[in-house]
């Protein structure tokens, strides 16, 4: 019992690690916080779909072409999908346990807390850099 569970943790993880090795980014940023910390964050298209879910309770179908890949300043990476959000533009990862947001030049990265009722902020700062992706820029100096 426990080598299937273990089988299916590393199964997972393998999974979940393949959505950022096929990662193509169109552009890239870079924000950093007052304490000189850096958040990387890649931008790339492809097709996917989530459920919102309003206040009333009403789930509506959302679909979006937009996601990111975050290195958040302790290393850890993930891809998050763009959802609905009445300001800004709001990144979620499919578990729903980080949330990316931007708002002008200013971002916010959260990941749910141990006990699953809400988000604690991990890195909160404001654009520093605009990149271009590898490829881009060397097509741009031929």
């Amino acid at each position: 019992m426990k080598k299937a569970l273990y089988l299916f943790i590393i199964a997972c993880v393998l999974l979940a690690g393949c959505a950022t090795w096929t990662f193509a980014p169109i552009r890239s940023a870079r924000f950093v916080s007052e304490e000189g910390v850096y958040l990387n964050v890649d931008y790339g298209r492809e097709e996917h779909e989530s459920t919102f879910v309003a206040p009333n309770g009403l789930e509506l179908p959302f679909r979006t072409k937009l996601k990111v890949r975050v290195t958040a300043p302790d290393g850890r990476r993930f891809v998050a999908w763009q959802v609905m959000s009445p300001r800004g533009v709001l990144y979620m990862t499919d578990d729903k346990h980080w949330e990316y947001f931007e708002e002008g030049t200013g971002c916010v990265l959260a990941e749910r807390s141990d006990d699953g009722d809400g988000y604690e902020l991990r890195f909160q700062g404001v654009l520093c850099a605009n990149l271009k992706p590898v490829e881009e820029s060397r097509r741009s100096r031929r």
